[in-house]
């Protein structure tokens, strides 16, 4: 085989001559230019940001809340001025995280007015910062559960849960007594339901009662009942932030991909955890889907000699946010009805009616996907701006209802 050669740099034209020299440091030196202008353009691949309300930092979002002046007109759970919504209020029932979203776009225009007003300034935030704030408000609007009390109280005895567990603090029952744990939250609660399955079913065998389904709100409903009737802590916020990317691993790690497909890439004996054409489950909601379907699952991993994973710490945090990366759990608009959103709101009379830009405003077509969360972002960077020429041309502010919302982003990704 001939031995391979490669020239000396050092004796060739470009080391011996100033000239070339000056060539080839120039050339690298614009190559280097160029890759990171390219990086900063693109910025990191999708799966190591993440878009999602849990790719934040409450603690931090919590200091920006003070810091930028939010609770100089909200209160929280009744504690606080009142110009603006209280922000400790509940999400309504069926509301996904997007909802905040929304409402933040909304009250836009009055919020930069009352800013104005007060003399408080418009302040400037980095994408990061928004996704602080949001995951600080999702911490503080969604951790206590929209569901029925009523019902959950019913669904803990009709499901069999009160024959093992207790609420009153007392040690009779076969499981632990719910009544001084930790208050679950719903990725605690998506966690431990996993976790402890296998050896709830043991137990449930012992004392014979068969494993309960829960479908539509019912799981909301029972863990409604379960935090307000638990004196203990609440730990979401430690939790977060969540890594997408971690998440990603985790889903190979823990054996998931060994069932699973993700987008129709991979296995296909169990659901694809891509876009659903259905509405996306909550938090709640996919616990419970987890939990119902817990026995077929054991059943297949241990045929496949794959030992039950458990999640520690925030993996499961980490696991979530990845799948509301790939739009599994993060509700997915239509890009037929965001084209009627574009064009009814009026994005189009500045943006183009195709939103590949305008006499007035940019190209939307961008190389990374769109997601909900970032609307917070665009809403504080470039809102005051848009209104500001929104209302010279006399066109209204556009409201956006959470499924809206949900199809522009459909359209936006599909430019």
């Amino acid at each position: 085989m001939p031995k391979l050669t490669f020239p000396n740099l050092r004796e060739s034209f470009l080391f011996r001559d100033p000239r070339g020299r000056v060539i080839f440091w120039g050339g690298l030196l614009a190559v280097v230019l160029y890759a990171t202008h390219a990086l900063h353009l693109w910025g990191p691949l999708p799966e190591d940001r993440g878009f999602s309300f849990l790719s934040g930092s409450p603690t931090q979002g919590a200091r920006l809340f003070s810091e930028l002046g939010c609770s100089s007109c909200h209160a929280l759970y009744g504690i606080g001025p009142k110009l603006g919504p209280d922000l400790g209020t509940s999400l309504p029932a069926g509301s996904s995280p997007v909802r905040i979203v929304a409402d933040m776009w909304n009250h836009g225009p009055q919020m930069w007015q009352k800013m104005r007003d007060a003399q408080l300034g418009l302040p400037h935030i980095t994408e990061q910062d928004a996704l602080d704030l949001l995951s600080y408000l999702y911490v503080v609007r969604y951790m206590d559960v929209p569901g029925d009390l009523n019902k959950g109280r019913d669904l803990f005895s009709d499901k069999g849960c009160s024959k093992c567990h207790t609420l009153d603090g007392s040690t009779d029952g076969v499981g632990p007594d719910l009544g001084h744990l930790d208050a679950e939250t719903p990725i605690v609660w998506a966690q431990r339901m996993w976790n402890h399955g296998e050896a709830m079913g043991g137990l449930m065998e012992k004392v014979d009662v068969s494993w309960p389904t829960f479908k539509g709100q019912e799981m909301l409903d029972l863990l409604s009942f379960l935090q307000k009737s638990s004196s203990g802590k609440r730990q979401e916020a430690g939790l977060l932030p969540a890594t997408p990317s971690k998440g990603k691993a985790l889903f190979v790690e823990k054996g998931c991909t060994a069932c699973h497909a993700v987008n129709g890439e991979g296995a296909t004996e169990g659901p694809d955890l891509g876009p659903r054409s259905a509405e996306s489950p909550s938090i709640v909601q996919f616990a419970a889907e987890m939990w119902n379907h817990s026995p077929q699952m054991w059943t297949r991993m241990q045929k496949k000699e794959i030992s039950r994973p458990q999640f520690a710490e925030t993996e499961m945090a980490d696991l979530i946010a990845y799948l509301y990366l790939v739009r599994y759990l993060e509700p997915v608009g239509r890009v037929d009805l965001g084209t009627e959103v574009f064009n009814a709101k009026h994005c189009s009379n500045c943006h183009g009616s195709d939103g590949n830009g305008g006499r007035e405003g940019p190209s939307l077509a961008r190389r990374q996907a769109y997601y909900a969360s970032q609307l917070s972002y665009t809403m504080w960077s470039h809102g005051p701006e848009m209104y500001r020429r929104m209302r010279e041309k006399n066109i209204p502010w556009p409201s956006l209802s959470e499924s809206e919302l949900l199809d522009l982003v459909a359209f936006l990704n599909s430019l």
